[in-house]
């Protein structure tokens, strides 16, 4: 693999993946009162599509790196690469579904999806933070940017499946 042992490239992908779902979020609400369509399609692949591959390169491609950002260390990374996996799927569900036109409902799944994914992460991190004291510290920016992205992307689906 590509990966490195400094955090540099996994915190430039992570910036990167913010401002990628930024960007739906914005395009999404922009294009909802002009085109819900479009506005579905946008937030569908910048959101679950652009974000899940971007998540999938920072934590399959270079793990190492990722490990060294949050402060991890593992000699088998095969979990976070399985994670990096399932960001692929779904990112490129996503883009697939945007990109060729399959319509609100597909784009709209990929969003439910990728925002029960990120939800459950949003969980888990609540839990650290809940268990051990000395990582809250650490967990808040976690907690608030899982929430803020899950919120993001079930609110598209639900408005993409009603």
């Amino acid at each position: 693999m590509f990966s490195e042992t400094s955090p540099r490239i996994a915190s430039r992908l992570f910036a990167a993946t913010i401002l990628a779902s930024a960007a739906g979020i914005f395009f999404g609400i922009y294009f909802l009162f002009i085109d819900p369509e479009t506005a579905i399609r946008a937030a569908a692949a910048l959101m679950a599509g652009v974000a899940g591959l971007l998540s999938f390169l920072r934590h399959s491609v270079y793990y190492r790196s990722d490990q060294a950002r949050m402060g991890w260390t593992q000699e088998n990374p095969q979990f976070q690469i399985e994670v990096g996996f399932a960001n692929l799927a779904i990112g490129g569900a996503a883009l697939a579904a945007s990109l060729l036109g399959w319509g609100s409902r597909a784009c709209g799944m990929t969003l439910l999806i990728y925002g029960l994914y990120i939800f459950c992460t949003l969980l888990l991190h609540v839990r650290d933070a809940l268990h051990h004291p000395e990582k809250r510290g650490h967990a808040l920016p976690r907690i608030v940017n899982s929430a803020i992205f899950s919120l993001a992307l079930l609110g598209f689906a639900f408005f993409a499946l009603r």
